[in-house]
Formats: C-alpha cells, structure tokens, sequence
C-alpha cells in the first residue's frame, strides 16, 4: 500500500470503526429529540462570524453547573444539531448544556475556530448567568476536532479558566495534517500545524483533564493521546488517561454524559473530583 495511502488511513477513523454512518445518525436524532423534550435557546450568537452559535438547554435551577460540548468532523464537517445528543442525560444531573459551533472549512481557517471556541469559552462565563448558569462551574468536552479546538483554545491566556476538561479521540500534533486528504478542505500550512498543536502549547487553563479515545482507532490517534497525556503531565496538569474498552472514534462520545455507561460514569466523577496535582492516571 502506497505511504500517501496509509497516511490517509491513520487520519481516518472510519477505518476502524464499527458503523460510523449509523453512529452518526444516533448523534442527530438524540439530539432532535433532546431539542423537542427539553426547553432550549436555538442559536444564540456568542461572536459575530456566522458560525459562532450555540443551543444552549438551561438546568432547572439557577446557577447551574454546565457542560459544554463542541462537536467534531475533521474542521469541515457536522455542526451544533448533531452536537446536542447529551443534552437530556446533562440536564437530568442538574447541569446546562451548550453546544457550541465555530463555522467549517473551507469557509474557516482552523486558527479562526481556535479563535472561535476561545471566543465561545468567554461567552460562557460573561453571559452565562442569563441562562442560569455559575461561570464559576463551567465543564467542557469536546471530540476529535472539537477536542483539539478546546485543547487549543484553553491555552491562551484571555480564555476564562474552566474546571474540567474531557477531550475524546483528539488530535492534539497537527504536523502530518497537510499531508493527509483531511487536509483537502482544511489547507492547514505547516506553520499553521505547529502553532496550532497542543502538544508544543502550555497548559491549558482548566484545573483537570480526561483524556480519552476508544479501543478501536487507528495507531495514530493512539499514540497522540498518549503524546498528549504525557505532555501534559509534564506540565503539571491534573491528568486522567483513558482508553475505552469497546468503544471507536464514533460511538465513544455518546457515553459522555450517560450514567448508566461505564465512561458517562468516569466523566461524572471526574466533574465533581479533582485528582493530584501533576499525576497522570491510567487506571481503569
């Protein structure tokens, strides 16, 4: 198999996953059913470029802990509809849920999504409160995209400090992008990879990290989650690293918010509990 080929292949994790299609439709209609149930606010601007909207599902109290997701699709696919599938089971823990856009390639750059998710971040904290919302209480995730996005955006030093962080099946070295066919849409320079990879980034400013990617992905988001691990820890991050038994790039994010799945239960302890200062943990 040509080099090119097997490039391709490690930076697409349909390669390995079970049903990606029906996965994804799972996304949508839990979501369209979260937005039919639950009261929510459509698309409401948190900047000012087209994308930068968010649906925002208020708890049933004020002054709520929230969780904010943005969603994936290698910078040039999905959007905030396909992003609220946990929405029902955030809200019936007591927390708020956003799902936050940011606008896709070619239309967007991934340095304006990174500025786009900053922006959203800020947004959170200062408007929050209309929505019932502590800004003192803000969780975030994100996955595959989304979750570079988040690990890049965290580490600018005007991005508001969040409590937690969950990134899912990121992609956190940027560096073989621009020659892969994600890349096609995207057209990230070699310079814009290297700026704009966590793992030459600070810390991000949130006080822990879950770090995880399902069993069945490709090798080479394996071995970034585990670069980013350490990278982190180095910093002194409060860092759990996970990989999910039977789960892949797709069906992995549907368990983030869902206590009755072994990993919704991982991220709800991890919301309300924080780890040792600078200790990477792997245990199960």
């Amino acid at each position: 198999m040509p080099e090119q080929s097997l490039l391709d292949r490690e930076y697409s994790p349909s390669s390995v996953a079970r049903d990606a299609a029906g996965t994804l439709r799972r996304y949508r209609s839990r979501g369209d059913a979260a937005r039919a149930r639950l009261a929510v606010h459509e698309s409401v601007p948190y900047g000012a470029e087209a994308g930068e909207r968010c649906h925002v599902f208020p708890a049933a109290g004020a002054g709520a802990p929230v969780l904010a997701f943005v969603h994936g699709g290698h910078w040039q696919e999905s959007g905030i509809d396909d992003a609220c599938f946990a929405a029902e089971d955030a809200v019936a823990q007591g927390l708020a849920y956003v799902a936050i856009g940011y606008g896709l390639a070619p239309a967007r750059t991934v340095p304006e999504m990174v500025d786009s998710v900053a922006r959203a971040l800020a947004w959170l904290v200062a408007s929050g409160p209309e929505y019932g919302i502590d800004p003192d209480q803000v969780h975030v995730a994100g996955s595959s995209a989304g979750a570079h996005l988040l690990a890049a955006a965290l580490t600018r030093p005007a991005t508001p400090r969040v409590r937690t962080a969950c990134l899912v099946s990121g992609l956190y070295d940027l560096a073989e992008i621009p020659r892969t066919y994600v890349n096609d849409a995207v057209g990230l320079t070699a310079e814009q990879a290297e700026a704009h990879s966590p793992v030459l980034m600070p810390a991000p400013r949130c006080d822990a990290v879950l770090l995880a990617v399902g069993q069945h992905e490709t090798g080479s988001y394996l071995r970034q989650h585990a670069a980013y691990a350490a990278h982190l820890g180095a910093l002194g991050v409060a860092v759990t690293a996970r990989i999910v038994p039977d789960r892949d790039h797709f069906d992995l994010p549907l368990d983030l918010a869902d206590p009755a799945t072994p990993f919704g239960r991982v991220t709800a302890r991890h919301r309300g509990t924080q780890t040792r200062e600078g200790t990477v943990s792997t245990a199960p």
